[in-house]
């Protein structure tokens, strides 16, 4: 079996590796929901303060550390996803999340919630997801923008589906906002488009997780306005 190598320089490699993983070490750094002291109350030495923290330890500095990260997982899964080349969707245009962040202090609401199998999306959303959101203690009604990445299998990924999950979220550009959009810039006499596509409040991303089968799973970001 012949092998095809695919990594030219070792070097490089390493070096975009050791960026990438810095950069997640610092997002958990930036997002912690409360900070870890290098000595516990009864004088346990957590870390010592010339060395940063574990990435364990940066990551448990959430409340629900494995849900912050799936959720990040996602965010970076719509960004790459290979399968459904969506333009008007969250899917490869991070430039709609990078827009919507606040220019002040505000709260990143994060979720990640899967359904049971065989569950239309708006019962998901209706039955599931909405309690657990006002669980957590976050407002969908404060949140400035709403960034929601819905995977499905294959099995489950359909027309249907799509409709269903942009139409409950109210979210997306639909057949009528795509069409408008290239009607309106058609008909002005300059040859340029307008730079900004129409703005959502609620952005949403779709992609295929074969492991998911007949489940949903939903990924969301709020950002959240103080009072």
């Amino acid at each position: 079996m012949e092998v095809k190598t695919n990594v030219k320089s070792h070097e490089e490699f390493k070096e975009k590796l050791i960026q990438v993983m810095t950069g997640i070490y610092e997002l958990f750094e930036l997002t912690k929901e409360h900070n870890l002291e290098p000595v516990s109350e009864n004088g346990c030495v957590r870390y010592m303060d010339e060395y940063r923290k574990t990435c364990a330890q940066a990551a448990g500095q959430f409340s629900r550390p494995s849900e912050y990260l799936e959720s990040l997982l996602d965010m970076v899964r719509v960004n790459f996803e290979s399968n459904l080349p969506l333009s008007y969707f969250l899917n490869s245009n991070m430039g709609f999340l990078y827009e919507a962040i606040p220019e002040k202090p505000f709260q990143l609401g994060y979720i990640s919630l899967t359904s049971t199998p065989n569950t239309p999306f708006n019962s998901f959303w209706k039955d599931d997801v909405v309690p657990y959101i006002e669980k957590c203690g976050y407002s969908i009604e404060m949140a400035a923008s709403t960034f929601a990445v819905a995977s499905a299998g294959s099995d489950n990924f359909n027309p249907d589906m799509i409709e269903n999950v942009t139409s409950t979220l109210n979210a997306g550009f639909n057949i009528d906002d795509v069409g408008t959009y290239l009607s309106d810039s058609l008909s002005q006499e300059t040859t340029e488009l307008p730079a900004k596509l129409p703005t959502k409040q609620v952005y949403v991303g779709l992609c295929i997780d074969s492991s998911l089968k007949r489940q949903i799973r939903l990924s969301m970001w709020l950002f959240i306005h103080p009072n």
